[in-house]
């Protein structure tokens, strides 16, 4: 992650939370991993966020992260298809194309309706996911791709299956001495994600009963269309 602008990013969110909502003031990040993308929008002083993500280890991370901050959200490990955070919030959203990582209707079905629980009544849930459009042009650009640092490097190899509709990166993991160059850890690390078009993710918001109050492309506030690259969907309680 890197290379992702976190802070266009986080601007980004903000500026539709600013045209949907501006009265809003309580945030919950679904699979905020280490942290990074909270704590940056922590820096706009409007909100107060809790972010969550399924597993523990990255939640850790992200405490400590957010501990030599000085930071005030809070964390908690929640399965983002059954939340249970024990409040309600003005926004809920959710980068990073993690609605890829759903690989069935029902597991999306599953978190719509877990997200809307936790909505207000007039919150919104906001939330990418990249498209058919998007796939075949980034797998060739990813495959290959190595980085190497003092401690970690990886290699990716990266493809991209239209008959199903599933682009997988494999990841080839080594840990070694900075001094030595031992190898000292291996291992392999495989991300297989589901690639949506937008009138497949739309109907299953609607038989949710939930309303797409907007549609975005890439990182503007544009209509998408089914040749949008990343599509960024606003949806609220019908």
């Amino acid at each position: 992650m890197k290379d992702v602008d976190y802070e266009e990013w986080t601007e980004y969110i903000d500026s539709i939370i600013q045209y949907h909502h501006p009265a809003a003031e309580s945030l919950l990040e679904l699979a905020c991993g280490t942290g990074t993308m909270a704590l940056m929008m922590e820096r706009f002083d409007d909100y107060r966020i809790t972010a969550t993500d399924v597993s523990a280890e990255m939640i850790e991370i992200a405490r400590n992260k957010a501990a030599v901050r000085g930071s005030s959200i809070e964390w908690q490990v929640q399965d983002m298809r059954t939340l249970n955070p024990g409040k309600s919030f003005d926004i809920i959203f959710m980068v990073f194309d993690s609605m890829n990582y759903l690989h069935e209707p029902e597991e999306i079905r599953s978190l719509l309706k877990s997200a809307a629980r936790c909505l207000k009544e007039n919150g919104f849930f906001i939330f990418d996911f990249t498209t058919p459009n998007f796939s075949p042009k980034v797998a060739p650009l990813l495959n290959g791709e190595r980085s190497i640092g003092k401690t970690w490097t990886f290699y990716r190899r990266s493809s991209y299956n239209s008959k199903n509709a599933v682009h997988t990166n494999h990841f080839e993991v080594r840990k070694k001495d900075p001094e030595t160059g031992v190898v000292s850890e291996e291992f392999e690390e495989v991300h297989r994600q589901k690639i949506w078009r937008l009138h497949e993710i739309a109907a299953l918001v609607e038989a949710c009963g939930l309303q797409i109050s907007a549609a975005y492309e890439d990182f503007e506030l544009e209509d998408a269309t089914d040749n949008s690259d990343r599509i960024t969907m606003v949806v609220s309680h019908g």
